[in-house]
């Protein structure tokens, strides 16, 4: 990280509020010498909110519009900001010094350094905090979590390129150095599995009030330790998945493993079984944060709509405008007439985002399955999604992995559409992202000369600070 960034990760720490966080002051205004006196109940409250609040600042607007349009299920059509297209989708790589190349990056490093500020706080206290040992350790777990998440979803998008980990350290210290994807996924597995640790250490209660969106799974130490595994499932699927020195078949073993001690359950496969999770929740109230997928410029690629099967409720994700969407712009013609916030309605703007939901954990089981060659559980899982929130007769039992995976990646395209990176990971864990799959000249893929990127850079001032170059460290 640089200088100048490390220090706007200290001032921005504790920024953010979330309104649904009961009782909890202004944290705009909360002192570094508050923290410093000590934590108690009060101030870890103030940093786990911040926390979160910066999470959720973090994981919404580009982290879904960029992927899912590298994707190509998305098209922010903007006469006066063309680069969502060019550079995404389009002829030429994104700019690392523009907001296509350098986004996504920063506001999870700040949650990394919110993280680390909760954990060094916490691990600092002793009883006279007011929190039990307990409590202290149901804090380091959250802490922890929420750390490898935001690194989880800094590595989605910069994939082979990797990243700085070593981050705990005074704000006048050197930069980081990068390190590649293997190191940053054993890293990540490894940081979950100490807050597992923790989390099972953390009595039955936190001692702070977690956002409402979290409440319903992750409200508890026990729950959120549900959460944890879910995230290390999907983290240990893709170490296996890795054209880097991937784990394979360990890694697929170690995701189901993960995934039973998660929240995934198959008893309740109706539509408030499948979405249960945890979730980004938003408002309308002043300083408070809305729902950026609710953008007039934003629209579904004509492909997502042209390649949903027949009588798939998902449909109603997807919504047929008056008339097209039009535009031209470096020799391609972009047309669409659908678009995808409308579906959620008349409160779009305080429509939450999941986070992690059961119906996702599911196909991960699938995908695990898939890849251990165990095409019948695979089947079984599809089939759970396709049947219940597709509302389609059943697969028959797959006999290739081939026609498993594209039946995978069809239902998590539709399950998850609109909600993050999943599609793009699996498009390039699976190397189909490429003129193969999506014809350059269509609907699948506009531009003619598409050359199909699929990472974002390194952000320029990351390589100004290292004099130009980010060398990867790898062992």
């Amino acid at each position: 990280m640089t200088k100048r960034l490390l220090a706007l990760l200290a001032s921005a720490a504790l920024l953010g509020a979330c309104n649904d966080a009961t009782g909890v002051p202004d944290l705009n205004n909360v002192s570094a010498e508050t923290i410093k006196g000590g934590l108690t109940t009060a101030t870890a409250q103030l940093l786990v909110t911040g926390l979160l609040n910066q999470y959720r600042n973090s994981a919404i607007g580009n982290f879904v519009v960029f992927p899912e349009t590298m994707a190509r299920d998305a098209l922010r059509i903007d006469k006066a900001e063309t680069r969502y297209l060019t550079e995404l989708i389009g002829t030429v790589q994104p700019d690392n010094g523009a907001f296509t190349g350098s986004g996504v990056f920063t506001g999870f490093f700040v949650g990394i350094r919110s993280a680390n500020t909760l954990i060094d706080a916490t691990v600092a206290a002793t009883d006279a905090s007011g929190l039990t040992a307990a409590n202290r350790q149901a804090l380091v777990g959250l802490g922890q979590t929420m750390k490898a998440l935001n690194e989880w979803n800094v590595i989605q998008f910069r994939d082979s390129i990797g990243m700085p980990i070593d981050l705990d350290h005074d704000i006048n210290a050197d930069p980081a150095p990068f390190v590649c994807k293997p190191l940053v996924l054993a890293y990540i597995s490894s940081l979950l599995d100490s807050a597992a640790t923790a989390l099972a250490a953390g009595g039955s209660a936190f001692p702070v009030t977690l956002p409402s969106g979290y409440r319903a799974v992750a409200g508890t130490p026990a729950g959120f330790l549900k959460f944890n595994r879910g995230i290390k499932a999907e983290v240990e699927l893709y170490r296996g998945l890795s054209r880097q020195a991937g784990t394979g078949a360990a890694g697929y073993n170690a995701a189901i493993t993960a995934l039973n001690a998660s929240f995934m359950q198959s008893s309740d496969l109706s539509a408030s079984g499948l979405s249960a999770g945890v979730y980004e929740n938003y408002s309308t109230a002043a300083g408070e944060t809305q729902n950026a997928r609710v953008d007039a410029a934003l629209h579904l690629n004509q492909a997502v709509a042209d390649s949903l099967l027949a009588g798939d409720l998902r449909a109603v994700k997807i919504v047929k405008a008056a008339s097209p969407y039009t535009i031209s712009t470096n020799g391609a013609n972009i047309s669409t007439q659908y678009d995808f916030y409308q579906s959620l309605g008349s409160a779009s703007l305080t429509a939450p985002l999941p986070i992690l939901k059961n119906e996702e954990l599911l196909l991960l089981r699938a995908q695990a399955a898939i890849e251990l060659g165990d095409l019948a559980t695979a089947t079984t899982y599809i089939n759970f999604v396709h049947t219940k929130s597709g509302g389609l007769p059943a697969y028959a039992a797959f006999t290739t992995a081939a026609a498993a995976r594209s039946a995978l990646l069809y239902e998590k395209r539709y399950s998850l559409l609109f909600e993050g990176p999943q599609r793009l990971v699996d498009l390039r864990a699976y190397s189909a992202l490429n003129a193969t799959n999506f014809k350059p000249g269509t609907s699948n893929s506009p531009f003619p000369g598409d050359i199909f990127t699929t990472t974002l850079p390194i952000p320029i001032n990351e390589l100004n600070a290292r004099h130009g170059t980010a060398p990867l460290t790898c062992g």
